[in-house]
């Protein structure tokens, strides 16, 4: 069965199983078959990338065999360096760099590897979009106690939870869409609603109560411009001209490389000099203090209060909270007054949340600092897609035989509506 076929299949089977619950009266879903539809929601997520990533190809294909007359005859097969990607591997980023042009003409320049102080400048390889990137990162996060991405229900299931969940962090949370340049818009950090129901005819002499209400929005304009978050390692030659480990590396790298740089701009960027603008540095985030205690309760209800901040707006809704490592902790070791944990305890499994609020965790926030609100009001916008560069014209690293490799993704961060988001930070104790 090719992939499309078990795509169309799994698509079906969700179908059946809606019109089965429809047919009965439109009862709700069974356990086994939340937890059935949450696997093929994974599933056909999955082979939903992997076929577009087959008609790209084929098509990439349609238009080289249309050149292949003014083709030069490509060089014999390297001796002893013939790749072992698995042709399903060719999805991946790791695979899509190793296969360029780029990186197959430097490989026939050294088919004996790189000597030392050889120069090594491969260039600029698009590898992909941001929303290949981004999907590539929550394969695994699909499961019985998750509605979506980044939204647990609160309710565990009557069930034996053996599904393993990777911690989530913002860029599980934040909204994802592209844009073709740079633009201005309007941040909205406050809204009155006046909505009223009014009489049919209104008189001049009327109260002016009596007339049709108006609602006000309060904005304010901002720039959303595209940035290049960049982040890099180091290789050796050896590993530079061993195609399939280095795909193997790319893939395990890329995801640590580029979710530091992006996720320290998206909360602390300053919006001078060259750098995005972050939640923290943000006009119109609403803000609410607490004074610490010796454990995580005053911070547990904090956050319950920054929640009615949040909700109490029209429209308002809190999607998760972010918080850092150390608060995380802090919020699992919370005990009862007889030493029972009040959360999983150290051998219990399960969703982590905050007031039925998903917990997404942080190394950029500072220990006592919470950020929660509508997370779908932050977007990142791809511009140009994930790209990447290798060359060893950088320190002395020709000399060590070292190489450079650098991840780039061009695009721009927008906060929509900073009022729908709040942080929480404890009071200065000086």
């Amino acid at each position: 069965m090719t992939m499309r076929e078990k795509l169309q299949a799994l698509l079906k089977e969700a179908a059946d199983i809606v019109a089965t619950a429809k047919a009965e009266d439109g009862r709700d879903f069974t356990p086994e078959e939340v937890t059935r539809i949450n696997e093929i929601k994974a599933e056909s997520d999955d082979l939903a990338v992997k076929v577009k990533a087959a008609d790209d190809a084929q098509a990439a294909a349609a238009e080289l065999a249309g050149k292949a007359a003014v083709t030069p005859k490509p060089a014999p097969a390297l001796s002893g360096v013939k790749d072992r990607q698995e042709d399903s591997d060719a999805a991946t980023f790791g695979a899509r760099f190793v296969k360029s042009g780029l990186y197959e003409a430097f490989r026939k320049q050294n088919p004996s590897g790189v000597g030392q102080g050889s120069p090594v400048d491969i260039g600029r390889v698009r590898v992909g979009t941001m929303k290949e990137w981004l999907a590539s990162r929550t394969k695994a996060t699909a499961s019985p106690l998750q509605v979506a991405l980044g939204h647990v229900a609160p309710i565990r299931m009557p069930m034996v939870d053996q599904v393993d969940r990777d911690n989530l962090t913002i860029l599980d949370l934040i909204s994802r869409g592209e844009t073709a340049g740079a633009f201005e818009y309007l941040q909205v950090t406050g809204v009155t609603r006046n909505a009223a129901v009014v009489q049919d005819e209104i008189l001049p002499g009327d109260a002016a109560s009596a007339l049709k209400p108006t609602s006000t929005i309060t904005t304010t304009l901002a720039e959303a411009k595209p940035y290049t978050y960049a982040d890099g390692y180091d290789v050796t030659n050896s590993l530079l001209s061993d195609a399939p480990a280095l795909a193997t590396y790319m893939d395990g790298e890329l995801e640590y490389s580029l979710d530091n740089v992006i996720e320290e701009k998206l909360l602390n960027g300053t919006g001078t000099s060259g750098d995005p603008r972050g939640i923290l540095h943000t006009t119109g985030v609403q803000e609410l203090t607490y004074t610490p205690g010796a454990n995580a309760f005053a911070q547990v209800k904090a956050i319950r209060q920054a929640i009615t901040k949040i909700t109490t707006l029209p429209g308002g809704n809190v999607t998760a909270v972010l918080m850092s490592p150390e608060d995380d902790e802090a919020w699992d070791l919370l005990q009862d007054t007889t030493n029972r944990y009040l959360g999983q305890g150290p051998f219990g499994q399960g969703p982590s949340t905050s007031w039925g609020r998903t917990r997404a965790l942080s190394q950029r926030l500072a220990p006592g600092t919470v950020i929660l609100g509508d997370w779908r009001q932050v977007a990142l916008l791809d511009r140009e897609g994930l790209s990447v560069l290798a060359f060893n014209q950088h320190k002395d690293y020709a000399q060590r035989n070292l190489v450079y490799v650098r991840a780039e993704l061009r695009a721009a961060q927008v906060i929509w509506k900073p009022n729908r988001l709040i942080v929480v930070t404890p009071e200065d104790e000086g």
